[in-house]
């Protein structure tokens, strides 16, 4: 009440003219109001009211904020922003992969379809080294013939036992590949998995955080 007063008889010992402009301006300066007919320069930062010559509040301008306030501020300006933008480039591979799958069935599917194409790749692989490693024993099994007779082993045989080793060491390094490769594409299906159980409950561009996996389908 005495500060609803004291703004009265404040704004009551302002000049004339000041009042028919229709506003004068209060400001909080360490705990006391003071009431100016105009901004002073040194008073600006402090933020202040504008008020009518009803007595009204009429506007509200802010504080400036402090170096440290000022980082703070631009600093969630920049997270929001990054925030935004992975939500953006969520929701774009989102879509693409709705395009491709429809439900965790599909992907499940796809997965087993790669998988056994991989499986037969290195099948074959295997029978292939099996075929080899028979034709080196025989080879071996002939140069050793050879030596037992005395006789030097021809260097056609040689080279045949050499072309075995190095195919069978091939197929080994193929069968290496395609076992990473079926690594890869079960963790690689997995993630496609799990991001089209979430988004069978969450639209697209929800980010993990937001998930709660208790409403997740099996």
């Amino acid at each position: 009440m005495f500060r609803r007063l004291l703004l009265g008889v404040t704004i009551g010992s302002l000049a004339l003219s000041a009042l028919a402009a229709g506003n004068v301006y209060r400001f909080n300066v360490d705990g006391q109001v003071v009431i100016k007919d105009t901004i002073p320069a040194e008073l600006a930062p402090l933020g202040y009211d504008v008020i009518n010559s009803k007595g009204m509040v009429v506007k509200r301008v802010p504080r400036e904020l402090t170096a440290a306030e000022i980082a703070e501020r631009d600093q969630r300006k920049a997270e929001q922003e990054a925030r935004l933008a992975h939500i953006a480039a969520r929701k774009e591979k989102d879509r693409d992969l709705l395009r491709i799958y429809s439900t965790v069935a599909d992907v499940d599917r796809a997965l087993s379809r790669k998988s056994e194409e991989v499986v037969t790749q290195k099948d074959l692989q295997a029978r292939r080294a099996e075929d080899l490693n028979e034709k080196l024993e025989q080879a071996q099994q002939a140069a050793a013939d050879t030596e037992r007779r005395g006789r030097e082993v021809p260097q056609a045989l040689l080279d045949e036992i050499r072309h075995y080793q190095e195919a069978i060491q091939g197929t080994q390094t193929a069968i290496a590949e395609l076992e990473r490769k079926l690594e890869n594409l079960t963790a690689e299906y997995a993630v496609t998995r799990e991001r089209l159980r979430i988004l069978s409950v969450y639209p697209p561009g929800t980010l993990p955080e937001e998930v709660d996996d208790s409403r997740l389908p099996d």
